[in-house]
C-alpha cells in the first residue's frame, strides 16, 4: 500500500484493486478477512485476485486506526463478570503501607504489598504491570472468539486512475475549505502536492489564510520558482515567513526572517514585483521594514518594489495597530467609530464582534445606525462562515453560559458569565439580525443558482455542528465539530478502552467515567478508586506499562436505562487521566476509544477491532482528556474532544467539577453554532432548490455517507463549496 492508496482509504474510503482476473476462491477469503476488522465493500464484485497479498498491509492499517496495536488483555481475568466484591482504594493502600514496614521501597515490594489474592480477599489492582502474567493473558485472549456485533467501515473498489482523480478533487476541496485543517490532513496534502502537483488548484479559491499559507509553504518546498506566478501578495509572504520560522500567522507579532539564499531573495522580490497588492506593505510597515533589512531589494531588477520600499523607508507615519485603536475606541464609548474602522480595515473582526458591538451600541440610535451601516457596507468582505457564526451568537443573545473557547492547539477555556451577558435589546436585535440575514443570503446567492435542483437533507444533520476549527480535533475514525451529536446505535454495552506503552519512565494512565445529572452536577463515578456501581464496571488499575497496558470500562446500557433515571443520571463522561509519568505525546503508544458490544463477557475477546466505533491517539502535554459524553436520555454520543491541564495526580475526585463545567459548555454549543442542516436548508432556499424526502429523487444530497454529494463526516467539500 503506497502513500496515495493509504490516503485514498483514510480520506475517501477507496481501495485500489489491480486489474486482472477475479475468482471466487480468492475473493471470498479476502472479504472474510476484511470483515474480521469491520471493513465491507459496496462493490465486492470488482475485487480481483491481484488484491491478495497486499491486502494484509491494509488490514494492519485498519487495525491500528481502530486502536489495536497488539493483543489486549484485562487485569482481571474474569472481567467483566468477576470483580472484587469489595475494593476500597484508600483502605487498600493503607493496608499496603503497613505491609511495607521494614521492606525495601521497590516496585517489586509494592507489587507484593498490594497483592491480596493469597488471602482470598480481592484481586491485585493499582499495581505495576506483571509482564509475565500479561503475556500469558494476551495469548489466552487470542484464542477467544470476537463479538457478534460489527461497526462497519464501508469502502469502494476503484482503479488507480480514478483514485488519483478523486484525490485531486479532495485536495482542491481541502485547500478551498473555509476552516482550518488537522495536522494529519495537512501532512497528506503535502504528499498529494508532491505526487499530483498544484496545476489543478486555483489559488484564488484558497481563501482561508492558514490554507493559503500551507499551499505556499508546499510550493516553496517543492518548486519555489513557481511562487511569482501564484498571485501571492505581501501578507501571503509574511505568513509564509512566519510559518517557516515558527511565528504567528495572524501577524500580530514580529515575523522572523528565514535564511534565504540570493536566489530565494530574487524569488521573493519577483513575487512582490508582479503582485497587484504591493501597496499592502504599508499596512504592515513595521514588519516589512524588518524584512527589508535582509531582502536587499536594490540587488535585483524590480523597479516597482524598489520605489515602493523607498517610500516605505521614508514614511514617518506608522499608525498604531488596528486592535489597539479598536479597543481604545470601545473603551472610550465610541462604538460607531470602532465599527467604522473595523469595516474599513478588518471586516472579519467586525463580524466576530457583532454581538458585543450590538450590546454597546444599544445606548443611542446613531451608534445603532452606524453599526448596521458598517455591516451592510462591509458584508461582501466578511467571510460567510463569520456571518453565520455572528448570526448564531446574536440569536442566542447571551442566554447560553458557560461557553468554551478552543485555542489553535486544541486547548480549551470555559467562559462563565451570568445569562444575558452582552445582550442586545430586543428591538435592535431584530434589526441587526435582519442586516446579518441579508448579508448571509447575498453571499449564498452569489455561489450560483440551484433552480431545477432537488435537495435531500438526511434526518439528524441538525445535530451535527458546522465545523469551523478542525485544526486540533482528534485524528479518529469520525471527524465532527465539538458539541455535535451522533446516534449511539443499537448495542447492549459501550466498552471504553485506553491503551498505552511507556518507553523508559514509568507511566500511569487512568480510565474513569463520571456520572452527571441533567444540570451537569456530579452524581457518581467509576474509576480505579471505585470499580463498579451496578451499571458501570472498571477492569482494574495498572500503574505502569513497559509492555503495553490496557484499562477497560463497560457501560451496561440496559441497566443504565432501568437504573439511571431512578438515580438521577443523564450524562456519562469518560475521562482519561494522566495520574503520573510522561505526557501523552511522550509515550511510545497512547490511544483511547470505545466499542459497541453485544457479547461483552469474559467468553469473548476483551478487544475486538470490528466493534470499535471510534478510536484516536492521545496527544499533547495536558493532564487529562475528555473524548465524549454519552447522553442516556437521547441515546446519543456528544463529541467533546478536549484536553485539560491539572495538578499532578489528576483524578475524578479532584478535577470532576472542572470537567462538569467544561462538558456543559460543549453541550451548549448547539445554541451558539450553526448546524449542517441549517446551512443546507439555507442554501436550498436562497438558491431556489426544491426539498425532497426521498434521497433517490434528489440531485444534491446531504448526509453522513460517502455516496452523498456532501458528506458531513468528511466535511472538506462542504466547507469549500458552501462557505
Amino acid at each position: 500500500m503506497d502513500a496515495l492508496e493509504r490516503i485514498g482509504f483514510d480520506r475517501l474510503g477507496l481501495v485500489v484493486t489491480p486489474a486482472g482476473i477475479a475468482t471466487q476462491a480468492v475473493a471470498a477469503p479476502l472479504l472474510a478477512e476484511f470483515a474480521h476488522v469491520g471493513v465491507r465493500f459496496v462493490n465486492p464484485e470488482e475485487i480481483t485476485d491481484g488484491l491478495a497479498g497486499g491486502h494484509r498491509e491494509l488490514i494492519a492499517h485498519v487495525r491500528v486506526k481502530r486502536g489495536e496495536t497488539g493483543t489486549y488483555a484485562p487485569l482481571f481475568r474474569g472481567f467483566p463478570e468477576t470483580l472484587p466484591e469489595f475494593d476500597n482504594a484508600l483502605f487498600r493502600f493503607v493496608v499496603a503501607r503497613v505491609r511495607m514496614l521494614g521492606r525495601e521501597d521497590t516496585p517489586e515490594s509494592w507489587h507484593d504489598a498490594l497483592d491480596f489474592q493469597r488471602f482470598s480477599w480481592w484481586p491485585a489492582s493499582s499495581i505495576p504491570q506483571d509482564a509475565e502474567r500479561a503475556d500469558a493473558d494476551r495469548r489466552a485472549q487470542a484464542l477467544l472468539p470476537g463479538d457478534s456485533r460489527v461497526e462497519w467501515i464501508t469502502v469502494r473498489i476503484v482503479g488507480r486512475e480514478e483514485l488519483e482523480a478523486r484525490l485531486a478533487d479532495w485536495m482542491r476541496d481541502c485547500f478551498g475549505s473555509a476552516a482550518s485543517l488537522r495536522e494529519d490532513v495537512q501532512s497528506d496534502l503535502g504528499v498529494l502536492v508532491g505526487r499530483l502537483g498544484v496545476d489543478g488548484i486555483a489559488i484564488g479559491d484558497v481563501r482561508f489564510r492558514e490554507n493559503r499559507t500551507l499551499l505556499f509553504e508546499l510550493i516553496w518546498a517543492l518548486d519555489r520558482t513557481r511562487l511569482p506566478f501564484t498571485g501571492a501578495g505581501p501578507d501571503d509572504l509574511l505568513r509564509l515567513f512566519a510559518k517557516l520560522t515558527g511565528g504567528d500567522l495572524s501577524l500580530a507579532e514580529p515575523v522572523g526572517y528565514p535564511r534565504l539564499s540570493r536566489a530565494d531573495r530574487r524569488i521573493v522580490v519577483n513575487t512582490l514585483e508582479v503582485s497587484d497588492r504591493l501597496g499592502d506593505v504599508f499596512r504592515r510597515r513595521g514588519l516589512w521594514l524588518a524584512i527589508d533589512r535582509g531582502l536587499h531589494v536594490g540587488e535585483f531588477r524590480a523597479p516597482l518594489v524598489q520605489k515602493t520600499f523607498a517610500r516605505l523607508r521614508n514614511s514617518r507615519h506608522d499608525r498604531a495597530s488596528f486592535p489597539s485603536r479598536f479597543e481604545r475606541l470601545l473603551a472610550d464609548g465610541k462604538t460607531a467609530g470602532a465599527a467604522r474602522i473595523a469595516a474599513a480595515e478588518a471586516p472579519g473582526v467586525l463580524g466576530r464582534s457583532l454581538r458585543r458591538l450590538g450590546s454597546l451600541a444599544a445606548t443611542g440610535p446613531k451608534d445603532r445606525a452606524a453599526l448596521v451601516g458598517a455591516l451592510t457596507g462591509a458584508a461582501e468582505r466578511i467571510p460567510l462562515r463569520v456571518l453565520l457564526a455572528a448570526r448564531a451568537q446574536v440569536a442566542d443573545n447571551g442566554r447560553t453560559y458557560p461557553r468554551v473557547v478552543f485555542g489553535k492547539d486544541g486547548s480549551s477555556l470555559p467562559i462563565v458569565r451570568e445569562p444575558g451577558h452582552l445582550a442586545v435589546p430586543a428591538e435592535f436585535r431584530a434589526e441587526l439580525l435582519g442586516a446579518i440575514d441579508a448579508a448571509v443570503d447575498a453571499a449564498i446567492e452569489a455561489k450560483g443558482d440551484w433552480h431545477g435542483e432537488t435537495v435531500h437533507i438526511e434526518p439528524g444533520l441538525d445535530r451535527l455542528l458546522l465545523p469551523d476549527q478542525l485544526r486540533a480535533t482528534a485524528q479518529g475514525l469520525v471527524q465532527v465539530e465539538r458539541g455535535s451529536r451522533l446516534p449511539l446505535g443499537e448495542a447492549d454495552v459501550v466498552r471504553l478502552f485506553v491503551h498505552w506503552r511507556e518507553d523508559g519512565e514509568t507511566s500511569d494512565l487512568d480510565l474513569s467515567c463520571m456520572v452527571l445529572d441533567a444540570s451537569f452536577a456530579f452524581v457518581d463515578q467509576v474509576s480505579w478508586t471505585n470499580l463498579g456501581n451496578g451499571v458501570l464496571t472498571h477492569s482494574g488499575d495498572l500503574t505502569s506499562a513497559p509492555d503495553g497496558a490496557e484499562e477497560f470500562l463497560d457501560i451496561d446500557l440496559t441497566k443504565a436505562a432501568k437504573l439511571g433515571h431512578k438515580r438521577g443520571w443523564r450524562y456519562l463522561v469518560p475521562v482519561i487521566f494522566r495520574y503520573a509519568g510522561p505526557t501523552f505525546d511522550a509515550l511510545a503508544e497512547a490511544c483511547t476509544g470505545w466499542m459497541l458490544r453485544t457479547d461483552a463477557t469474559s467468553a469473548t475477546r476483551v478487544f475486538d477491532p470490528a466493534t470499535v466505533a471510534n478510536a484516536f491517539a492521545l496527544t499533547g502535554g495536558k493532564r487529562y482528556a475528555v473524548p465524549m459524553l454519552l447522553d442516556l436520555e437521547t441515546h446519543e454520543i456528544l463529541y467533546v474532544d478536549v484536553y485539560l491541564q491539572s495538578e499532578p495526580r489528576a483524578r475524578v475526585e479532584k478535577d470532576g467539577h472542572d470537567i462538569a463545567t467544561l462538558v456543559s459548555a460543549v453541550a451548549g454549543r448547539h445554541h451558539t453554532k450553526v448546524s449542517v442542516a441549517a446551512l443546507a436548508l439555507r442554501h436550498a432556499r436562497v438558491r431556489g432548490a426544491e426539498l425532497v424526502d426521498d434521497p433517490a429523487k434528489a440531485t444534491i444530497t446531504f448526509g453522513t455517507a460517502s455516496e452523498c454529494t456532501y458528506d458531513a463526516l468528511q466535511p472538506e467539500k462542504l466547507l469549500a463549496d458552501l462557505l
